[in-house]
């Protein structure tokens, strides 16, 4: 009992909001770790088999889908992971733990889904070479992306057409001056986010209706920045 009381005591000191952040950090580095003790032919084709390609995507759809968004092939893309944990503790304080891993996995399985008809498209058509239906397409930046375009409703109202446009502009960019399906995804994903944003705020607007005067000023900016 001693032991049990001692480990709920710490359970309760870890900071509001932290956990899934600290949760999905861990696991993409044991990833990391784990995939670099290995060789580089072995390495290549871990992430080869983890990539949400065509190929995969038509073998094991489930596989794929759940592996590609803790891989992280290269140690320059560790660095994601500092906005990543910022991303997800601001969405879980705002909106809660299971909000936050719809709203990843919504970037992520959406962009996934959407670059793949996108590519599959093109293949059928003839317009893009046979090659990308085996083209590597692993890591968080799908995730990542919808949840920020998510915490644009907790941006000031006045402030709210520029972020959105600025990095939606920046990716288009990208996208035209070197055609990427990466690009195209990144696109998708911060739509998604900007989709989820409106809802939430929609949604928010009728109970700060709802409630009495004088009572809503604190929980109803709380829920969604004016």
């Amino acid at each position: 009992m001693p032991t049990l009381q001692r480990w709920r005591g710490r359970v309760h000191g870890v900071p509001r909001g932290v956990d899934l952040a600290v949760l999905y950090v861990l696991v993409v580095l044991g990833v990391f770790v784990a995939l670099h003790t290995q060789s580089h032919p072995d390495r290549a084709r871990f992430v080869q088999e983890s990539s949400t390609n065509l190929v995969n995507l038509r073998r094991s759809p489930f596989r794929v889908i759940v592996l590609s968004s803790v891989v992280v092939p290269g140690k320059a893309g560790l660095l994601i992971l500092v906005p990543l944990a910022a991303g997800l503790v601001l969405v879980q304080r705002w909106l809660g733990r299971a909000a936050t891993v719809v709203a990843f996995g919504f970037g992520h399985v959406g962009a996934t889904l959407v670059v793949a008809t996108v590519l599959a498209a093109g293949l059928t058509h003839g317009r893009l070479d046979p090659s990308v239906a085996r083209a590597p397409d692993v890591g968080v930046s799908y995730g990542l992306a919808c949840l920020l375009g998510l915490l644009v409703a907790r941006v000031p109202r006045w402030a709210r057409l520029p972020t959105s446009l600025l990095p939606l502009a920046g990716l288009v960019a990208v996208l035209l001056a070197e055609p990427d399906f990466t690009a195209l995804g990144h696109i998708v994903a911060l739509v998604i986010g900007f989709g989820l944003a409106v809802l939430v705020h929609r949604g928010a607007e009728p109970v700060a209706r709802s409630r009495p005067a004088g009572t809503g000023a604190g929980a109803g900016a709380g829920a969604v920045a004016d």
